[in-house]
């Protein structure tokens, strides 16, 4: 009797032991993952706002300010990782994936013309969301450059565009949100405050377009890390430059002429943009007389 129940006892103790392997190891297969930067071919900027996901699991995300994704719980079976943006030729890729492994796919998208002639969109439902921001809205350098301008392309006055936001003057890159003033406003380059953003008495902003990689506007509700500010906040990210060829680029409008440089290095990209203003070389012939000032 004895020895039956010592057999009985070992078989059940065997069964548990199986039986927390295979929860184990189902735990650890559940962990694998892919993540990876999606960046320009012809420049080598980081893409924001990429759209990345799964064909077969529906499974996704999209790029971060940094470019960045990852998706985790991938599974060990292969799949198709797709990544797609707007202006972009459509990444395809099988990736196969032992179980408990974690891989780093880089993607790198060429730019295409895209012809619409009819267009369908469906989604589905969103059951649950986090971090939304009603009041914050995005703008890349494609954005500001398609929409009407005075002179020459603005952030500021594309920024004035938006919902939500009034101007001084017809002659004024002043912001003025949700009834604050204009000093009311946080202006941050790359994380820096800027505390004259404007030139030539307001009518343009300091940013140069072709240096801007995004403008980020959050007209309310923001993080305490922005301070104490009554209106909104605007966060301009600088590009990084080329890295992979030399570029140059030249604009001459009405009353200024603007160069960008930019170009590979052996750890990164350099980038140079500088604006100059003739608005003085024509007071120069007149009798006017106005105060010194820069731009």
């Amino acid at each position: 009797m004895l020895r039956k129940y010592c057999t009985f006892s070992k078989a059940i103790k065997l069964s548990f032991f199986l039986l927390l392997s295979f929860f184990n190891s189902v735990a650890f297969a559940q962990t694998a993952r892919i993540s990876g930067i999606v960046t320009d071919a012809e420049t080598g900027e980081t893409l924001i706002g990429a759209n990345v996901f799964i064909r077969e699991t529906g499974k996704g995300m999209a790029t971060d300010r940094n470019g960045y994704f990852v998706i985790d719980n991938v599974g060990s079976e292969p799949f198709t990782l797709i990544v797609s943006f707007l202006g972009y030729v459509q990444h395809e890729q099988i990736v196969r994936l032992p179980a408990n492994q974690s891989e780093v796919i880089n993607v790198v998208l060429k730019t295409e013309v895209i012809e619409l002639a009819e267009v369908d969109v469906s989604a589905e439902k969103i059951a649950r969301q986090f971090n939304i921001q009603p009041g914050k809205v995005n703008l890349n350098t494609r954005q500001i450059k398609a929409l009407p301008s005075v002179l020459e392309p603005d952030v500021f006055r594309t920024i004035q565009a938006l919902p939500g936001v009034l101007t001084q003057s017809e002659f004024s890159t002043g912001l003025i949100i949700r009834g604050g003033n204009t000093d009311q406003n946080l202006i941050l380059l790359d994380g820096i405050t800027v505390y004259n953003p404007s030139h030539l008495g307001g009518v343009f902003s300091n940013f140069i377009v072709d240096a801007v990689k995004d403008a980020e506007l959050i007209k309310g509700g923001y993080n305490a890390e922005y301070g104490g500010r009554l209106s909104a906040v605007l966060n301009v990210t600088s590009r990084e430059g080329n890295s992979n060829k030399f570029d140059a680029k030249f604009n001459i409008s009405i009353l200024s002429a603007q160069a960008t440089l930019e170009g590979p290095m052996p750890n990164g990209a350099w980038l140079i943009a500088g604006r100059r203003t003739y608005f003085d070389k024509i007071l120069e012939k007149t009798d006017l007389n106005v105060p010194p000032y820069y731009f």
